[in-house]
């Protein structure tokens, strides 16, 4: 897996640019991330009111998405704020469309190159297919969650896979105050590839200070935390390659409430995000 190691960025300075799929013309994208050996690709997609795109396809590669503003029309199927799909390669699209405009996180898992026409007659994603969950609807669990994430007041929806498989695509909440003790804690490690968008909310980490916006990926046995909050948290994680279980480092590392922001990052952006983006509070 040729990746890169981001952690973390804010999207808000990266430049909207046109989308760079064919099969979403008109379309804008800010590139999070991807690998240039598979064509995978995680990316905001900014698409415009009164969009239209009424043509039966599909793709080689299968794609996740989650609507975090606005309101999509996929297949006569309405996806409002928070909506959730995972559409496996030859699934059958037959219209794209979009009255008010849509901005949608998309996760491609290889190269998503667009065929006409009906799927092969051998394609069968009925099974895998998640065609549609409204996230808002879903009740919050402890299910799957390591006993640190429970008793600090952590939540999550699993929107896909298990906590406790190979794979798995997840809301995870976290509570106002939380903080370890005395702000210092053990670090967890994951023995997966995780991947984060923070929708809405605050954190803060060894790396940093991350509020709505801030993207992250990691590959696995990479250290990372500990993480606090004044306001609480909304994040969408995904992960793949194993469970996502924490093992927790034996030193503890030490973090405050306004850390210094020392992010991973490509080559290509370490020159220009020498410092966080801030939203505009007063």
């Amino acid at each position: 897996m040729s990746r890169t190691h981001v952690d973390y960025l804010q999207s808000q300075v990266l430049p909207w640019t046109r989308a760079p799929w064919p099969h979403l013309p008109g379309c804008q994208a800010k590139l999070l991330g991807g690998d240039p050996e598979t064509g995978a690709a995680s990316a905001l997609v900014r698409v415009p009111p009164g969009w239209r795109q009424v043509r039966a396809g599909w793709l080689e590669a299968g794609v996740e998405l989650l609507v975090v503003e606005g309101e999509l029309d996929l297949n006569g199927r309405q996806y409002a704020q928070d909506a959730y799909a995972w559409l496996p390669a030859r699934y059958p699209f037959r219209s794209m469309e979009t009255d008010a405009g849509a901005v949608a996180l998309v996760f491609f898992e290889a190269t998503p190159t667009w065929h006409d026409g009906a799927p092969p007659a051998d394609a069968n994603v009925a099974d895998d297919a998640i065609e549609f969950r409204d996230a808002f609807r879903m009740p919050w669990t402890t299910e799957g969650l390591d006993r640190a994430y429970v008793t600090a007041g952590t939540r999550l929806k699993m929107l896909r896979g298990s906590a406790t498989g190979d794979r798995s695509t997840l809301l995870l909440a976290c509570a106002p105050h939380l903080h370890p003790h005395d702000w210092t804690g053990p670090q967890e490690v994951h023995d997966c590839a995780q991947e984060m968008f923070v929708l809405s909310g605050d954190l803060v980490s060894n790396r940093g200070p991350l509020t709505a916006g801030a993207y992250g990926w990691r590959p696995a046995g990479i250290a990372h935390g500990p993480y606090a909050s004044r306001g609480g948290a909304l994040a969408l994680v995904r992960s793949w390659g194993g469970p996502l279980q924490p093992r927790w480092t034996s030193h503890d590392v030490k973090i405050s409430r306004e850390p210094a922001y020392r992010p991973v990052l490509p080559e290509e952006l370490r020159g220009q995000l020498r410092q966080p983006w801030r939203p505009q509070r007063y």
